[in-house]
């Protein structure tokens, strides 16, 4: 691979680990909202093709909620991409470049699936309401195509050269044997995620004593049982695809590779035990700690496909902690405001 072939990176105000902790930290906070917003999505499609079961009552309170995880997962999403261009932008600008017709096109196509979200929650009781849902669904999962493309290019340089000599910005990294199988496990644990939302949504009801509430809870959580279990196929041909470097420090190569294997694994199949024994709230706490581990053998995963070629942590330090300090206090008053307003919209749905 020619040396001239990665962009020059910008320098930091502090050392890289700061950086790299807000990225793990940021993308878990959007990965279980990007779920919940996607997995009720289908959740929400499936469930009203389900009349007079709890799978109907699930899509209609499904139906309110997506507009807003929406939003929140687009915001949530800010922070993450931010902090990985902070490390990562001479890659992931350039990837995004290879790609840029495609790339560009997700503001347009999030900005309509918004809207069509929208539009199953106004129209759910017309003839239009399925094609409302079918569209959503069918254009954020090209908006998590395209992330997962550009995201497996970016670990890639050496494939850059043929993107290069494809001009028009159109160019996929459609070859790449990690594609599939990553972006599998990405949308089939969405839908998991999106249906133990909807189960603890339901479950929060039957513990107030509504009717139809448990049986909805239950039919939410196959979403979370069953896909859970084709998630974790999907995660071991992801890890089979993986070169085979990287592969190997998560079958001992590496101790903490390995071990951060074994336990997301471990707490994922306790997640679902006590799904399968309809312990919703216990579930979702080990489901939290799962993506957690996840998100962090995701950044052993770039390292390990980018050593050799770039480690954030030669990147050159010019010391000035200032920025470091307002951003951290004013990120700490924002998701206290965000916590508030969130209080605020639950007191105002319980008193309507």
């Amino acid at each position: 691979m020619p040396p001239n072939l990665i962009p020059r990176p910008d320098v930091l105000q502090v050392g890289w680990g700061w950086f790299q902790v807000l990225l793990t930290v940021t993308f878990t906070a959007h990965i279980l909202l990007m779920n919940a917003m996607f997995g009720g999505a289908v959740v929400t499609l499936l469930g009203a093709a389900r009349p007079g079961t709890g799978g109907e009552s699930v899509a209609r309170d499904m139906a309110g909620r997506v507009p807003t995880l929406v939003a929140l997962a687009v915001n949530a999403g800010v922070a993450p991409l931010l902090f990985l261009q902070v490390l990562y932008g001479h890659l992931f600008y350039t990837s995004s470049i290879l790609m840029a017709r495609w790339w560009l096109a997700i503001i347009p196509v999030l900005i309509v699936g918004y809207y069509a979200a929208y539009g199953v929650y106004y129209r759910y009781e017309t003839p239009l309401r399925p094609l409302w849902s079918l569209l959503a669904v069918g254009l954020l999962l090209y908006v998590s195509f395209m992330f997962a493309n550009n995201n497996t290019l970016a670990l890639r340089p050496e494939r850059w050269i043929a993107g290069f000599e494809n001009p028009s910005g159109a160019w996929l990294n459609l070859g790449e044997p990690t594609l599939w199988p990553r972006w599998l496990h990405m949308m089939v644990g969405a839908v998991a995620v999106g249906g133990l939302f909807a189960a603890l949504v339901q479950d929060t009801r039957a513990r107030r004593g509504i009717e139809g509430a448990a049986a909805a809870r239950d039919w939410a959580l196959r979403f979370f049982t069953h896909g859970s279990l084709i998630q974790m196929a999907a995660g071991l041909w992801w890890l089979m695809a993986l070169r085979e470097d990287v592969m190997r420090r998560f079958m001992g190569g590496s101790p903490l590779a390995s071990a951060l294997l074994v336990a997301g694994i471990a707490t994922g199949v306790w997640a679902v035990v006590h799904a399968f024994q309809k312990k919703v709230r216990s579930a979702a706490l080990w489901l939290v700690v799962t993506v957690t581990i996840m998100a962090v053998m995701r950044e052993i995963v770039r390292i390990g496909y980018l050593d050799g070629v770039f480690h954030p942590e030669t990147l050159t330090v010019v010391p000035q902690v200032s920025p470091l300090i307002l951003f951290l206090a004013v990120f700490a008053v924002g998701i206290g405001c965000v916590v508030y307003m969130l209080k605020l919209a639950f007191r105002a749905a319980k008193e309507g």
